[in-house]
């Protein structure tokens, strides 16, 4: 008797344990449940935060393309790149704090470069003020018209390529001339049509603060008789495509280079003979650079 009681108590405390420990679970398992709600709530609030960081910032942006038109192009697309964000985290079903730090940071990355533009934008402005300024001085004084005019002339080459430069870069020194490249490797001038087996076209780059990396540039060389020589591959100028003789990619780091670039005819016979050669440099859609050079007869 005593055994049996025993026995139902021992099974009565294990019941109760038992029970303890359910609900003890099912607290446990609650109290997950809404800190993970919690969480997400907390990181749904941080999208919308994103989402709204970026429609302001792309409001900023609308209303710097009406403002800093001298930086036009690299506004355009920073602002598309915001769009493709918003639309991007709009998207995103299963966010975390991961995510969440990647497109702060690309947010943070828009806003350096908007300040950079910014201040890119003011100082071209800053810079066609003041030539403003000059010629108007210039213009009233009309018994030193042509120091003024010089003068002028080299503020409007200043100015010329102070606006470009955010996206051209003008050569200088250009020049063309014969050569014979010999078997060796070694490269010899000539003025002699019969003995040059190339033309090379050099120049050297400006330093420019605003370019850097990969950049082309196209040579396009008219013979005596108005062919391209060389390549002769197309190039889109102006919605025009036109005839190029060759082409070389450096790699520009905002300083001073020097380029040189081998135009080889595809028939020495009909494409190299006496007379003048036109020769015209292009970079980005632009003709930046034109001289000539003239190939003599005989091979002496």
């Amino acid at each position: 008797m005593n055994a049996q009681t025993n026995n139902s108590n021992i099974l009565k405390v294990l019941v109760a344990l038992l029970g303890v420990a359910i609900l003890g679970l099912g607290y446990y398992t609650y109290d997950m449940y809404n800190e993970s709600k919690q969480t997400q709530q907390i990181l749904q609030q941080e999208k919308e935060q994103v989402i709204n960081e970026l429609q302001d910032l792309k409001v900023n942006y609308d209303q710097a393309l009406k403002e800093k038109t001298e930086v036009s192009g690299k506004l355009e697309e920073a602002k598309n790149r915001i769009e493709s964000l918003i639309q991007e985290v709009k998207k995103q079903k299963q966010i975390d704090s991961r995510i969440i730090y990647k497109y702060k940071k690309e947010i943070a990355a828009l806003k350096a470069q908007r300040d950079k533009l910014y201040k890119i934008a003011d100082s071209l402005r800053a810079a066609n003020m003041t030539l403003i300024t000059e010629n108007d001085s210039l213009n009233t004084d009309l018994t030193k018209q042509k120091q003024f005019n010089d003068t002028l002339l080299n503020k409007n080459e200043q100015l010329s390529q102070t606006l470009n430069k955010a996206k051209i870069l003008y050569p200088v020194n250009l020049k063309a001339e014969g050569v014979k490249i010999k078997s060796s490797g070694k490269i010899v001038t000539t003025s002699k049509y019969k003995r040059a087996t190339a033309i090379r076209v050099c120049f050297t780059l400006p330093k420019n603060e605003v370019l850097e990396g990969p950049q082309k540039f196209y040579v396009r060389i008219v013979n005596p008789k108005g062919d391209v020589i060389g390549d002769q591959t197309e190039l889109m100028i102006d919605d025009q495509a036109i005839l190029i003789s060759g082409s070389e990619e450096v790699i520009y780091e905002s300083k001073p280079l020097k380029v040189c670039i081998f135009v080889k005819p595809q028939n020495k016979e009909s494409e190299f003979v006496k007379g003048n050669y036109q020769v015209e440099v292009y970079h980005n859609g632009n003709k930046v650079g034109t001289t000539e050079l003239e190939l003599e007869s005989g091979i002496f």
